[in-house]
């Protein structure tokens, strides 16, 4: 059976055995022009833009944990969220129907008046690390990083506030004659209600037809920590834990995509025209053309980005990559080809 690592301590071994990887030589990132303010004092985990509102999600160690971030007229600011740990993940139908998810296995809501929690009955030692939906069906995916806590997680909501575990013999459960047993659940995604996918350690991938699950062979038994692609194109899963990964969905199972070698990766965004983003350790960001070639780009702020994380990316018509120390959960980054670039405006 496949022993699950704790995320920050895999993301830690991550970072650390990638240091002597051969990089390929990156090419200049001009076209791209993807800029970095300075630091942030929180480490930024999800963004989403929802054409109204860019938000990005995150927080530190220590309290107060939690923040989310919104980009209003003249810059990044803080909002005011309900008290409690870190957030992993945002998605959004609009800037009056957004969720994130996070540590301490909570889902928070952003409406017309703020930010609210929705009560998911889970223990304290969950995490939620993603979050995706449609309107009325939305589903949040997780797990633990502490021993003796709940695993491969799957939550759906009918988006009234209530939140459901769903148990099913095809999820990751802690059955010890599941080849799954206890494996985490990181991201889900989808293109529809009848079209939903999740992928998370072990290289467990799963697919819901809207009557049932199935699994998918992803090739490879590394981490998949995001999951993202575009209805009749390509759909890519990316991760590892000393060097990255991208397979590509082809029928019923994945296949290698074939990018480049280098560290780990954590975030991948699908253009519509079949092209994509892909960032991960030590501010890598992999650019994947329609056509399937793939190219490395020069990370924003190279200087000083060092062991820094690029964690999510949105490449919509602007471009937003987020991220930070994700061991410390500090040094934050939010990075974008918008200009003039936003600053930050909060503390």
């Amino acid at each position: 059976m496949r022993g699950p690592l704790p995320l920050l301590a895999a993301l830690s071994l991550a970072l650390t055995a990638c240091d002597d990887a051969e990089d390929p030589p990156p090419v200049d990132a001009g076209v791209h022009g993807l800029e970095s303010p300075a630091p942030t004092p929180a480490a930024w985990l999800g963004v989403a833009d929802l054409g109204d509102v860019v938000l990005t999600v995150g927080g530190t160690l220590t309290p107060p944990a939690g923040a989310i971030g919104a980009l209003g007229p003249t810059g990044w600011a803080l909002e005011a969220v309900p008290e409690g740990p870190h957030l992993w993940w945002v998605f959004g139908l609009d800037a009056d129907h957004a969720w994130a998810c996070g540590a301490g296995g909570r889902v928070l809501r952003r409406g017309a008046d703020g930010w609210a929690a929705e009560p998911t009955g889970l223990p304290a030692e969950t995490v939620l690390w993603g979050l995706w939906g449609t309107p009325g069906d939305l589903w949040a995916v997780g797990g633990t990083d502490i021993p003796g806590g709940p695993r491969g997680v799957v939550l759906r909501s009918p988006g009234d506030g209530t939140w459901t575990r769903v148990l099913d013999p095809a999820l990751p459960l802690e059955d010890p004659d599941d080849e799954f047993a206890g494996l985490n659940l990181y991201k889900v995604w989808g293109t529809g209600p009848d079209d939903v996918h999740f992928v998370g350690e072990g290289g467990v991938a799963l697919h819901w037809d809207g009557a049932a699950f199935q699994r998918r062979d992803a090739a490879t038994t590394e981490i998949l920590f995001t999951i993202h692609g575009q209805p009749g194109g390509p759909v890519l899963a990316v991760g590892g834990l000393t060097t990255g990964v991208v397979r590509r969905l082809e029928g019923d199972h994945f296949v290698d995509d074939g990018a480049p070698a280098g560290p780990p990766l954590n975030g991948v965004f699908v253009r519509p025209d079949g092209s994509a983003l892909v960032t991960g350790a030590r501010g890598v960001i992999l650019e994947r053309a329609a056509t399937g070639a793939w190219r490395r780009l020069r990370p924003p702020t190279p200087d000083t980005i060092g062991d820094r994380t690029l964690h999510a990316v949105w490449a919509g018509a602007t471009t937003w990559a987020v991220g930070g120390d994700l061991t410390a959960l500090r040094e934050g980054i939010i990075a974008t080809d918008r200009r003039p670039v936003p600053t930050w405006e909060g503390p």
